[in-house]
């Protein structure tokens, strides 16, 4: 039997995808990109927005700001951060913002990020850079022949006496690769610079502990692998950072404050946030740390048998992925953006399967997540695809 064949355990997979709202006659195999939230998570919104629209402005004035400081309080305890300086944001990629748009650079300074890069985090460098005379810097990572090693060391020569701030994933978006991030914090604090971990994929996949971690800036996302709602997110700043990071929408809170600055933007929809605890209370009903290791057993099964399949391979080994990985397709076409988004929707079109296709490295590579409402089957579904046909 090969080891993609071995089933997952019994008390995952199919058996507890009524828990979700998930159309099942589609194979969800993209997970990562923006989840999928509980039933049990979703109704815990709908009640404190039924609640919130009882008495909106009884709500707002009296029950929103410890509800809100609860539900920070809650997310700083799982990823063991600062409650003090950790804020609910309502997805990384504005988490990053506040971090980039908020901080001081002149003409000439560089920010330092990876080929590896979230395209939203990266955009906002370049306008950050367009606006300010920075310059942006990167580091030029491969996506097959590398390891942590490789990672450090490239990180490492693109840093100058003008770096100002080094951006890296937790998690890579594109390639599905687990980047050595305590040694990047480590080889950013050894050369004075700052450093923005975009963590948009860690919180739930990997056991999180910002307090141990040490960056001067984190931010993750809840409605991934936390099995929020849209639009719980957190960002998390280092002591000396934050009487200077700001929202990008500035409002009443302006100068009291991080969590002042944060919580109150404008009247918001805040359910997503307010339902964090029953979201962190499901993952803790299955088991995080079961959870984890059925995800990457399921995710290591899915990548064996998508590379026998087509006959390529994974980005990176095995060790750098957790529940997500990128495999390169069986097709000699070019490796660019509007290929893979045709070759997606012929995918979803004429199979009915989710997962999406990238274009990196001069390759196409399908990317695949495991969560536990996927079994293999599914994968199988896909490694069966005859790419030349799409």
């Amino acid at each position: 039997m090969r080891p993609w064949q071995r089933r997952p355990m019994p008390e995952f997979g199919a058996a507890c995808r009524g828990e979700f709202l998930l159309d099942p006659e589609i194979a969800h195999l993209n997970h990562g990109s923006f989840g999928a939230t509980p039933r049990a998570v979703m109704e815990s919104a709908e009640r404190w927005r039924r609640r919130m629209e009882a008495d909106t402005t009884g709500f707002v004035r009296g029950v929103w700001p410890e509800a809100v400081a609860a539900a920070r309080t809650a997310m700083a305890a799982f990823v063991n951060g600062d409650p003090a300086g950790l804020v609910l944001v309502e997805n990384a990629t504005q988490g990053a913002n506040a971090v980039l748009r908020s901080l001081d650079f002149v003409p000439g300074d560089e920010i330092v990020f990876t080929t590896h890069g979230y395209r939203a985090v990266t955009r906002t460098i370049e306008h950050v850079c367009r606006m300010t005379g920075a310059i942006p810097k990167v580091a030029e990572l491969p996506a097959a022949a590398i390891d942590p090693d490789i990672v450090v060391e490239t990180v490492g020569r693109a840093i100058s006496p003008r770096t100002r701030l080094v951006v890296a994933d937790h998690i890579t978006s594109p390639t599905a690769l687990v980047l050595p991030v305590a040694r990047l914090v480590a080889l950013a604090r050894d050369h004075g610079v700052p450093i923005l971990i975009d963590g948009a994929h860690a919180p739930g996949q990997v056991d999180l502990d910002l307090a141990a971690l040490g960056a001067d800036f984190y931010v993750g996302n809840a409605h991934k692998w936390l099995f929020a709602c849209k639009g719980a997110a957190f960002l998390s700043v280092a002591p000396r950072w934050r009487d200077r990071i700001h929202p990008g929408t500035i409002s009443h809170g302006y100068g009291k404050g991080l969590a002042e600055e944060f919580d109150w933007i404008g009247t918001r929809d805040v359910g997503a946030w307010l339902s964090l605890a029953d979201a962190l209370a499901f993952g803790a009903r299955y088991g995080w740390a079961a959870i984890r290791a059925h995800n990457d057993a399921l995710c290591a099964r899915a990548a064996a048998c998508l590379v026998s399949a087509y006959g390529t391979r994974a980005s990176g080994p095995a060790s750098m992925r957790g529940h997500l990985a990128a495999v390169m397709l069986p097709v000699d076409r070019t490796a660019e953006e509007a290929t893979a988004l045709a070759l997606y929707a012929a995918l979803f079109a004429r199979h009915r399967v989710r997962a999406p296709v990238m274009a990196f490295d001069g390759r196409l590579w399908v990317r695949v997540s495991a969560q536990i409402y996927n079994d293999v089957g599914q994968y199988e579904r896909l490694a069966a695809v005859d790419w030349s046909r799409l």
